[in-house]
């Protein structure tokens, strides 16, 4: 897992935006920390599917809607806090939103320690999530192992039953014929002319 986050930091400053994949009609939305004054530039490009169903709404930290009226939108914060851009798909479609926001005088690159601890709390729970995934992944496993082998044991045990009793039937009947024949003969030696 941290040799992952080692490849992942090396490439990080080779990415230019970020992408939302929108499935159904909910939307998702990204925080982005301003100052006041601080000059927002927010830029989007939908991939895969049709501009006109992707709708974007921008929200200061009061909650104030900005309308969009292009891809690239440039505004002044009014209020110092967390700003949140939000994408929804009216359309049937699914589809991809790449984009990219910057803030006048703040490298978008740089992460603070309380975003650090927050990203580690999180791979932390990642990671934890995928080893119960995992253990139930080899649960079930051996559970289908177990009933595979129980269904042939179950087949064989049936075959070696129906095997016995095909022959105990052969058995019985070759009895039963031996007793008949024995009677006729009987019966023959009384009738014996004379």
């Amino acid at each position: 897992m941290y040799l992952i986050l080692i490849i992942a930091s090396i490439f990080i400053e080779y990415i230019q935006c970020l992408g939302i994949e929108l499935i159904d009609k909910k939307p998702k939305c990204v925080y982005m920390n301003a100052k006041i004054d601080d000059q927002i530039t927010i830029k989007y490009l939908v991939i895969g599917g049709i501009s006109q169903d992707v709708q974007i709404f921008f929200f200061d930290p009061y909650n104030i809607q900005y309308d969009f009226q292009s891809n690239e939108q440039q505004l002044k914060a009014l209020y110092s806090g967390k700003y949140r851009i939000c994408f929804k798909n009216n359309g049937q479609s699914k589809t991809l939103v790449e984009f990219d926001f910057d803030i006048l005088g703040i490298d978008k690159n740089y992460a603070s320690k309380n975003d650090m601890i927050q990203t580690k709390m999180n791979l932390n729970q990642i990671d934890s999530d995928f080893r119960w995934i995992q253990m139930l992944q080899k649960e079930s496993y051996h559970r289908e192992q177990t009933i595979n082998t129980n269904l042939i044991n179950l087949y064989q045990q049936l075959t070696i039953s129906t095997i016995i009793k095909v022959m105990l039937f052969i058995v019985i009947i070759s009895f039963q014929l031996f007793i008949i024949n024995q009677f006729v003969k009987s019966q023959d030696k009384q009738f014996v002319p004379v």
